[in-house]
């Protein structure tokens, strides 16, 4: 059953534990509740399932294609397919991330905002929600709950500025702190600061690893990003195991000014690999979720209506890999579909086989 929990603003303390072995994600019956599937996951003890979604040359999601018009691969070697379904009714269990390392309310506001509409287009009584902020700490705002009316009670304190670094409980509005570290003078004269903190890898892990780890069905995380992570004491590859261990699909919004300029007190750089490559962009498509570029934060309910719509036309496949090893490596995965579309899904999992009957992989 869905739990009802709350909201609270209480600081996450980083704790590195010993994660144990996974569980599958493929659901026996839609039909039956949350309790009666996770039994019927557990009994697949070497079963390796995997959500994704598909979109044709483009670009549009496509979610009408049959078990017979997709192949996988796991570490080079074809593997048989043994189930096959589309999975929008599938138990969704899903965190929005706010970057709100600003001073500026009206930036918060429209993260709050869309944050609530997202939440309600995506979250149904089946389901569970929770809010994350981050900025020079972690916390949560809300605890996993399916009732809508405590998620959009956690929204509205971010959006009331609380979550802003540096105001002061009252009368703060429209005054801009000197920025702790030093700063520079941006658009329009606003203070910016170069050195602020953004734990955007330190918030991954530790939503993951607090609400994520032992749930089943369908896992994801939205993370809406001011600028890239600053002075996280995770790496980006120590949140990117998290994720894959838990089968945890992310997506990251990148913010950026409008062209018109929004006056935000933030600068928007995100890293970039050897390559060129975003970072964020590698470690969402990880994951099997995508990294969407956001120009302009009035832009950003747009862009969480196309998350939600694709978290509602998902496909899952599962089968029973060759290698029997459970060595507790990294082994790739590769699902193809035709020249004329892009799978999006996590890229491997971590084959370790737990203590007693629980299942190993998922």
């Amino acid at each position: 059953m869905p739990r009802r929990l709350g909201p609270s603003l209480i600081t996450l303390l980083f704790v590195v534990t010993g994660l144990g072995g996974l569980r599958p994600a493929f659901p026996q019956d839609q039909d039956k509740d949350k309790a009666t599937q996770e039994k019927a996951y557990r009994s697949e003890v070497d079963l390796v399932s995997v959500y994704f979604t598909v979109r044709d040359d483009k670009k549009r999601l496509v979610s009408d294609l049959e078990q017979n018009q997709f192949s996988v691969v796991e570490d080079g070697q074809p593997q048989a397919i043994k189930f096959f379904a589309h999975h929008s009714d599938v138990v969704l269990n899903v965190g929005v991330l706010l970057d709100t390392g600003t001073n500026m309310p009206w930036i918060l506001g429209e993260e709050a905002q869309a944050s609530k509409l997202f939440m309600r287009h995506v979250i149904r009584p089946t389901d569970l929600g929770f809010l994350v902020s981050y900025a020079s700490r972690v916390q949560t705002v809300q605890l996993p709950t399916s009732d809508l009316a405590l998620l959009k009670e956690a929204a509205d304190s971010i959006g009331s500025g609380r979550e802003a670094i540096g105001l002061h409980d009252e009368g703060s509005e429209g005054r801009m702190p000197a920025p702790g570290g030093g700063g520079t003078v941006g658009i329009n004269g606003k203070r910016i600061d170069q050195n602020r903190s953004a734990h955007l890898y330190d918030a991954l892990r530790v939503s993951t690893h607090r609400y994520l780890e032992g749930e089943v069905g369908r896992k994801a995380v939205v993370v809406v990003a001011l600028s890239g992570d600053a002075h996280s004491e995770s790496t980006m590859e120590d949140a990117l195991e998290e994720l894959l261990k838990n089968d945890v699909i992310t997506y990251v919004l990148q913010i950026y000014d409008a062209s018109k300029h929004d006056n935000c007190d933030v600068l928007h750089i995100y890293g970039k690999d050897s390559n060129g490559v975003p970072l964020l962009k590698k470690l969402a498509e990880a994951t099997g979720g995508r990294m969407l570029e956001v120009k302009g934060i009035d832009k950003l309910e747009e862009a969480l209506d196309e998350i939600s719509d694709e978290l509602h036309h998902q496909y899952s496949l599962g089968y029973y890999p060759e290698n029997k090893n459970w060595d507790g490596k990294f082994r790739k995965v590769q699902i193809s579909a035709g020249e004329n579309y892009k799978v999006y899904a996590r890229r491997g999992y971590y084959a370790k086989q737990p203590a007693g009957k629980v299942a190993a992989i998922q």
